[in-house]
């Protein structure tokens, strides 16, 4: 989750959360960097996302 001590690790950047709000640092691309050796201490654990559409297309409410 954004703002947390381990979003904050893993992607460090100068952007800022102040009253519920995010503060966009004016850095050059997307101003937020990924730490490759703070990812490392994470085992990789695959998931699933429930299905939202129907065979027919409809969405569902799941």
């Amino acid at each position: 989750m954004l703002g947390t001590p381990g979003c904050d690790a893993l992607f460090p950047s100068d952007h800022r959360m102040e009253n519920g709000m995010v503060h966009v640092s004016d850095a050059p691309g997307l101003g937020v960097d990924f730490d490759e050796k703070e990812v490392a201490r994470y085992e990789y654990q695959p998931g699933s996302h429930p299905v939202v559409r129907l065979e027919d297309g409809t969405m569902w409410n799941y």
